[in-house]
């Protein structure tokens, strides 16, 4: 999404409020600045695959494959349209199914992630309405509901999904980049900064928790939220990081590694997980940086059953894109 001409937003100010890792921006901006001249790919169509049968999908920003149907990928628009998702075949291209949340609204959705299935839960979505050019924004919202069947139409009512909106600690933030930690159960949130500095906040699931809590007790004693004067519940996400990473438009975590991929508009970094013990260490480690394909504005990205890593187009048709994340020979 195009930002619009503004006054400097809170996430341009972040050398003035946060204490910035310095080793990581050394390693990271250098990286980056060496990078930059390369970072316009062949645009190879050789595997692309274009998403077909859904003419309202004109910018896809959000991107997550199917926990259901590993062959399914779920997107959604930027800001402009209903509170909806998409999903379709991946080998395709053609849209298998829907799914819409009725009374939710759709400010500026950006970015979505799955939850994997646990012991006592069913796997997961969550959407985030989280984009905020001009950081402007008091809150931000995260939708969760159990996903869909990918193949059908799929109407969500109010009790059908959670909602929780977020506050950032110092102040309103751009984000369009969000995914799901399983080892540490929390959502992550990173900033989208105009300079190369990015903060990564975090939600615990335990906010999950105490929202559904008040809105099956507002449930059951008058049969919805809305009527006993209940909104959504409001928490305050943690930051956990700063990342010397300009223009993040999205991100995934590779559910077999661990890997976390994050997409700007002209590359993608993977920050391994490797040895490192917790999130926070592991994003302190240097990212691999690689090249993004030739393609319309990229704004979504996400990581499949087998790990291959795909990004989406904005425009109509969309295009799904699969990254070359070979390490090239020396």
């Amino acid at each position: 999404m195009k930002r619009l001409a503004s006054e400097p937003s809170a996430s341009d100010s972040f050398l003035t409020r946060y204490p910035v890792r310095m080793i990581v921006i050394r390693v990271v901006a250098v990286s980056c600045l060496a990078l930059f001249a390369f970072a316009v790919a062949d645009d190879s169509k050789s595997n692309f695959v274009t998403l077909t049968g859904a003419p309202g999908l004109t910018e896809s920003s959000g991107l997550s494959f199917s926990m259901s149907d590993p062959a399914c990928v779920w997107t959604h628009n930027d800001s402009g349209d209903r509170a909806r998702l998409f999903c379709f075949d991946t080998r395709s291209g053609r849209l298998t199914g829907t799914c819409e949340l009725t009374s939710a609204k759709s400010v500026d959705w950006e970015a979505m992630t799955g939850v994997p299935a646990s012991t006592d839960a069913p796997a997961k979505l969550i959407v985030a309405d989280c984009g905020d050019n001009n950081a402007v924004r008091e809150h931000i919202t995260l939708y969760r509901f159990a996903e869909p069947d990918p193949h059908a139409q799929t109407r969500l009512d109010l009790a059908d999904y959670e909602s929780l909106q977020v506050r950032f600690p110092n102040g309103a933030v751009d984000c369009e980049a969000v995914w799901y930690d399983p080892d540490e159960n929390c959502t992550v949130l990173l900033a989208k900064g105009r300079l190369p500095i990015a903060a990564v906040f975090t939600v615990s699931d335990s906010s999950w928790t105490s929202a559904d809590a008040a809105k099956r007790h507002a449930l059951r004693k008058n049969n919805s939220p809305r009527k006993s004067g209940l909104g959504p519940h409001r928490v305050t996400a943690s930051q956990i990081a700063t990342l010397a990473l300009p223009m993040a438009t999205g991100a995934d975590r590779d559910a077999r590694s661990g890997d976390v991929w994050i997409a700007s508009y002209f590359q993608a970094f993977c920050f391994e997980r490797g040895r490192h013990s917790s999130l926070q260490e592991q994003l302190g480690g240097v990212p691999r940086a690689v090249e993004m394909p030739r393609l319309r504005q990229v704004e979504a990205i996400a990581v499949d059953s087998g790990s291959r890593v795909w990004v989406t187009t904005e425009g109509s048709p969309a295009l799904l894109h699969p990254l070359s994340t070979e390490t090239p020979t020396q």
